[in-house]
């Protein structure tokens, strides 16, 4: 009877075992889904030789992660090699927000990361929740959302605030201040997250992003536009935020469809504008931006029908301004021919312009007011008027200091290069 009893049981635990078996296959089989569809290309056929070339680009171009890249983080982080780990410091490198990262720091992540994926509408924080890891975006879009009190209804909704893209790193807040998760992270697309312990977290980045927050803390208290923001609102600028620095005579990526604003820490930056005009018997056009080169010349030339001859097309750079310490650019003004470059070494918070023009910090519509005022600075038209008014200057006085001479011949036979070069004045053509 006992052994009778043990048999049922054995084949009750055997029947268990295999229906777990069948739901991790199930599981598996569907967490693999996206990476199944990476394979699958009408360039498959018959030819076996041909398919595996296929398959073979598809395992190496990819997204961020190869399939091969995936194989080796879903491996066990003891067994992987010095060669993974090598081909996972590549791979982590690409990611942005461990671009700053040392080698050794790099070194370490590649023998402890480990993948997930989720497909879209999976919760993969919840606000309140004990954290217990961090997480880096590797493709995806992850929707941040936190409760909000509803006086009306007198409940809690789940309120979107912001998103997370890829090469984007969520979750840090709760394990660098040491308390619960702040918001609730919830994929919007497939989903590939490279996921870090807390242990691991706390051996490898802790303290290069408490440095990191300082830095940006004391930079966001410099600037009066922050002074009455909640403690809320600093931490998720400081998420989203980063410090940047420019050499001389760099370009600064701003235009009307740049996504970041720029607070200006340190040193200068020029505002160069470029006028492209027409010239005809000496009289200058302002060409509009819309129209490029060769139809302006025919229009011009059209306008000036006496001219046997097309008007030449010349730009004009003219420094019109400068942004110094304390100054903010980016919220969207026009920027036609027109460009922002570092004078000297500079240093810029970078904060995201959509964030920064959500209503809990755009109250009074601070930042919309900003950019009428750059706006009406700088206007093309003024400036163009300037430069003509210039122009014409140049050539009076041109012409007064050849008629004087003209007059009254130089009798001193002292030359240019007989005055000392710390005493002479030159002044240059506009």
């Amino acid at each position: 009877m006992a052994s009778r009893k043990k048999a049922d049981e054995e084949k009750l635990k055997k029947r268990r075992l295999a229906r777990f078996r069948f739901k991790r296959l199930v599981h598996v089989v569907i967490c693999n889904r996206y990476w199944i569809t990476e394979i699958e290309d009408r360039e498959i056929g018959n030819n076996v030789t041909r398919n595996v070339a296929v398959i073979d680009r598809r395992l190496t171009h990819k997204g961020t992660l190869t399939i091969i890249e995936k194989k080796i983080l879903n491996s066990p982080p003891a067994e992987r090699t010095r060669e993974q780990r090598r081909v996972l410091r590549t791979v982590l490198r690409k990611i942005d927000c461990l671009q700053e990262l040392t080698v050794d720091q790099l070194n370490d992540l590649a023998g402890c990361a480990t993948f997930e994926y989720f497909e879209p509408g999976r919760v993969v924080l919840r606000e309140g929740h004990h954290p217990n890891g961090v997480y880096f975006l590797a493709n995806g879009e992850i929707t941040v959302s936190r409760l909000r009190w509803d006086s009306i209804y007198l409940r809690h909704n789940d309120t979107p605030c912001g998103t997370r893209t890829r090469g984007q790193m969520f979750g840090e807040i709760a394990l660098l201040h040491d308390c619960p998760r702040t918001a609730t992270c919830t994929t919007a697309t497939d989903c590939e997250l490279l996921c870090l312990s807390r242990a691991d977290f706390d051996r490898i980045l802790k303290r290069t992003l408490l440095d990191r927050w300082r830095q940006l803390q004391l930079a966001l208290e410099r600037f009066d536009y922050f002074k009455y923001w909640t403690n809320d609102q600093v931490r998720e600028c400081c998420l989203l935020s980063r410090i940047v620095a420019f050499d001389t005579q760099q370009k600064l990526p701003v235009d009307g469809d740049a996504r970041h604003t720029y607070f200006v820490l340190s040193g200068q930056c020029m505002i160069l504008q470029c006028l492209t005009v027409a010239k005809v018997h000496g009289t200058y056009r302002l060409v509009p931006i819309a129209t490029n080169e060769s139809a302006a010349a025919k229009q011009t030339s059209r306008d000036a029908s006496a001219a046997p001859m097309q008007p030449a097309i010349e730009h004009r750079f003219i420094d019109v301004g400068t942004f110094s310490c304390g100054s903010v650019f980016g919220l969207g003004e026009p920027m036609p021919h027109r460009m922002v470059v570092a004078r000297n070494r500079v240093q810029c918070l970078v904060i995201p312009r959509g964030w920064l023009f959500e209503k809990q910090q755009n109250v009074g519509n601070t930042w919309q007011r900003i950019r009428m005022k750059l706006e009406m600075t700088i206007q093309r038209d003024r400036l163009f008027e300037q430069f003509v008014r210039d122009q014409r200057w140049q050539r009076y006085r041109k012409a007064l200091v050849r008629e004087y001479v003209r007059l009254r011949p130089r009798q001193n036979a002292t030359q240019l290069a007989d005055v000392p070069i710390m005493c002479r004045v030159e002044q240059g053509e506009i």
